[in-house]
């Protein structure tokens, strides 16, 4: 059971709670100041901004069930990055009722994860000597390093194992192992020791709350946010979007306090996706709807080599997974842990199966319209490798701090057709006749026509009528 004790906040006098035994840190729910626990009393450390909206049904005093044991959200924290480059994230601290335990919940892509904080027991490495993708050995266990970068904490509510200066940048790495295992390694700002968390990925449908709510809708909401350049209407389809391309217009927005702010325009694709931004379908037993369409492209002798990827939506179970069109191949593509990789540079095994290197290029975005769970923006680019093996491919994608890998298998054409469309036989709509990344492009001038084309046609054509393209993608760690 958890243990209140209550204090005025030394900065305002309002009466604060700390709900259980272990907590370090209170938010005032008056002036917003981070109230410390120090062995000379209380002491306020800095104040927080307003709480971002990201809604959730884990707000605190909520309760549940997790399998047979009791839990209450205790509190949460807000963070962004510290370059500012992606949209902020929470994590909610939940304490269980039979022994006091507490743990960590956070989301990220689609896919949910829980940590607590565990013993070293040994040191930890230095975040100077890792980089993403290399190997950590935790207490004689293979781990990988899936992500290494900076972040602040922006804001928080309730109870909270540790104190938060949000005055201070702090280094982390996040880290995966085979099994679903996740971890984050909290460097802090380098002052203190670092400190250990492990966890898991897991399901949400696990948790029961109280309130009857799931911790995530099964599928996306009919939500529709206004664009602010066009006005248009645009639903948000999936349930973690960071950036959103207007159809119509092409304005690239950010998603910010439940409305978009605009970015300005951004280059739209020159061609026509095949399937529609909403359109719906299901693909290897999974309902999605398609959130995002990309053009991407990679350099062959001065010439570059392209091809499309959509972005799929599958609800809270299933996240976010692609449709990629290479010349007419298509694939289904589904994100993997890095934990469940073995990468040894010019080979992967991933669940026994070998797979060996076919290309490695740097691709580049070209083109992009829709909604999509990071900040995407044209010209962006990272070192994508192809690895082939029986029955399938995997891509790893590698950029700045950051390595992820996926499962590529060939895709029936016949099955796109439960998206209520046939794609032609032969070549895509990229004329391409290539492998691999694609096959090579349509000549230059060809795609300035194209989209001069599709520009005079969407300026014709009242925002709110249709697309130009619809005829035819802490503290525990995140």
């Amino acid at each position: 059971m958890t243990l209140d004790r209550q204090a005025p906040c030394p900065s305002c006098g309002a009466p604060i709670t700390f709900k259980f035994g272990g907590a370090q840190a209170q938010v005032c729910g008056y002036c917003r100041g981070v109230v410390a626990r120090t062995d000379r009393g209380l002491e306020v450390n800095g104040k927080f901004a307003e709480l971002l909206e990201i809604p959730s049904p884990l707000i605190v005093g909520a309760g549940g069930w997790w399998g047979q044991r009791r839990f209450e959200v205790i509190g949460r924290v807000q963070m962004d990055r510290a370059d500012r480059t992606s949209a902020p994230w929470q994590e909610i601290l939940i304490s269980f009722s039979d022994d006091g335990a507490n743990c960590w919940i956070a989301q990220a892509q689609g896919r949910w994860y829980a940590t607590s904080e565990a013993p070293a027991l040994e040191p930890l490495p230095r975040a100077d000597a890792l980089r993403p993708g290399g190997a950590v050995s935790l207490a004689g266990e293979a781990w990988v390093v899936q992500e290494l970068a900076s972040r602040r904490v922006v804001s928080g509510e309730g109870s909270l194992t540790r104190v938060p200066d949000p005055r201070i940048v702090t280094r982390y790495a996040d880290i995966s192992a085979s099994g679903g295992r996740f971890g984050t390694i909290d460097y802090g700002d380098g002052r203190a020791a670092p400190v250990l968390f492990l966890g898991r990925q897991f399901d949400p449908a696990e948790l029961r709350l109280d309130s009857g709510m799931p911790l995530e809708p099964a599928a996306a909401t009919a939500k529709a946010l206004d664009c602010p350049h066009c006005g248009a209407s645009l639903p948000l389809l999936s349930q973690a979007s960071e950036r959103v391309i207007c159809q119509y217009c092409g304005t690239a927005s950010d998603i910010q306090q439940g409305a978009l702010r605009a970015l300005g325009p951004s280059p739209r694709p020159p061609i026509v996706p095949v399937l529609p931004i909403g359109a719906q379908g299901i693909v290897r037993g999974v309902s999605v709807t398609v959130c995002g369409f990309v053009l991407r492209s990679c350099a062959d002798d001065g010439e570059p080599l392209r091809w499309t990827e959509y972005l799929l939506w599958g609800g809270a179970s299933a996240g976010y997974s692609w449709l990629v069109d290479e010349g007419g191949e298509w694939s289904f593509v589904t994100p993997i842990e890095t934990g469940d990789v073995a990468d040894a540079g010019s080979s992967v095994l991933h669940r026994g199966v070998a797979y060996s290197l076919q290309h490695q290029v740097t691709a580049t975005v070209d083109g992009v319209v829709g909604e999509f769970y990071w900040k995407v923006t044209v010209g962006e680019s990272v070192e994508a490798t192809e690895f082939k093996g029986p029955g399938g491919k995997i891509s790893r994608e590698q950029g700045e701090g950051e390595i992820n890998y996926s499962l590529c298998l060939p895709l029936n054409r016949q099955e796109l057709s439960a998206f209520g469309i046939t794609p032609p036989q032969g070549k895509s709509m990229l004329d391409t006749a290539g492998e691999g990344f694609g096959g090579k492009s349509l000549s230059w001038w060809i795609w300035v026509v194209i989209a001069v084309l599709l520009f005079l046609v969407s300026e014709c054509n009242d925002c709110d009528g249709g697309s130009s393209y619809g005829g035819g993608s802490g503290f525990g760690g995140k």
